[in-house]
C-alpha cells in the first residue's frame, strides 16, 4: 500500500505500530510529531506540527495522552487532512469527540491494541464512525494484522470490554506469572530459573490456546490426571470458583473504570 501517515505522538505504542508498518511496506512515509521522541526510527520525527512538510496524509494516527487528542489535532492544518482517515489508539476517547476535535470531516477509527502488538503478537479491537468504509476497514485491519490480531467490534462501547478483557490483559498474564515464579521459588528453585520456567510455560500455553479449534477446557483437562499434581492444583482454583470469581470481578472493575475514565 503506498499509504503516508501522520502520527501524532511516536512514543512506544506508536512506534511499536508505526516501525511494523514500514517494515511491512504497508506505509510508503511516516511523519511523526512527538517533541520528546529522538531520530532513531525509520519514520520523519518532528517536534511539532508547525515543522511538518506540505504533505497530504491518508491517515493520522493520534497516540497522544487523551488529554493532549484536541490540541494535537487542531494544530494539524486542513490541507492535510482533506483526504485523511483518523485513527485513534487512546483509550476513552470517544468518536464524537475526536469527530468535533477535528476541523474538517474525515472517517474516525477507534483502535484498543494491547502492549504484545511490540513483539508483533498483539490483539486489536477496532470501531469505526459511519463513514468508515468497507475498503478502508480491510485496509486497516491489514495494518493491525502485521502487530498481530485485530477484531472488529459492533459498537462502541464494546470497546470498554476489549480494553478490559484484551487491553489490560497482558498484565493479569504477568500478575499471574509473577505469583507462579513467587511459588516456584518458595519450593526452592533460583529466582532466575523459576521466572523462565514461569514464562516458557505461558507461551507454551498460549500457543496451544490459539491453535485451530482449541478448546480452553479441554487443553486444562488434558493435563489434569484424576488425583495427580495438577488436579490437586486445580481443586485449590475451583474450589468455590474462587479464581473465576476473582477474575470476573477484576475484569469488571476494569470495564467500569474504562467507563468513567471516557465520561471524563
Amino acid at each position: 500500500m503506498s499509504l503516508t501517515a501522520l502520527f501524532l505522538g511516536y512514543g512506544r505504542m506508536g512506534a511499536s505500530l508505526g516501525e511494523a508498518w514500514i517494515e511491512a511496506d504497508l506505509v510508503q512515509r511516516i511523519d511523526a510529531v512527538d517533541p520528546h521522541r529522538a531520530q532513531d526510527v525509520k519514520a520523519r520525527v518532528y517536534r511539532s506540527a508547525a515543522e511538518l512538510p506540505d504533505t497530504i496524509y491518508d491517515l493520522v494516527i493520534v497516540a497522544v495522552k487523551p488529554a493532549m487528542a484536541r490540541e494535537a489535532l487542531a494544530a494539524v492544518s486542513i490541507a492535510r487532512l482533506r483526504n485523511a482517515s483518523i485513527i485513534s489508539v487512546m483509550a476513552g476517547v470517544s468518536i464524537a469527540t475526536l469527530e468535533q476535535a477535528l476541523p474538517i470531516a474525515c472517517p474516525v477509527v477507534r483502535s484498543m491494541p494491547n502492549t504484545p502488538v511490540m513483539v508483533h503478537q498483539g490483539c486489536v479491537g477496532l470501531f469505526g464512525g459511519i463513514s468508515v468504509t468497507s475498503p478502508l476497514r480491510d485496509k486497516i485491519s491489514q495494518l493491525y494484522n502485521a502487530v498481530g490480531k485485530s477484531y472488529w467490534v459492533e459498537t462502541e462501547e464494546q470497546l470498554h470490554a476489549i480494553t478490559a478483557l484484551s487491553g489490560s490483559g497482558p498484565a493479569y498474564y504477568h500478575l499471574f506469572s509473577e505469583a507462579l515464579a513467587d511459588a516456584g521459588e518458595r519450593l526452592g528453585l533460583p529466582s532466575e530459573l523459576a521466572k523462565q520456567l514461569a514464562a516458557q510455560t505461558a507461551l507454551g500455553a498460549a500457543t496451544l490456546q490459539c491453535g485451530d479449534g482449541a478448546n480452553f477446557s479441554s487443553l486444562r483437562q488434558e493435563v489434569t490426571s484424576p488425583n495427580g499434581t495438577t488436579h490437586a492444583a486445580i481443586e485449590v482454583f475451583e474450589k468455590d470458583s474462587a479464581l473465576r470469581c476473582l477474575v470476573t470481578e477484576a475484569v469488571v472493575k476494569a470495564h467500569q473504570r474504562s467507563i468513567e475514565l471516557s465520561q471524563g
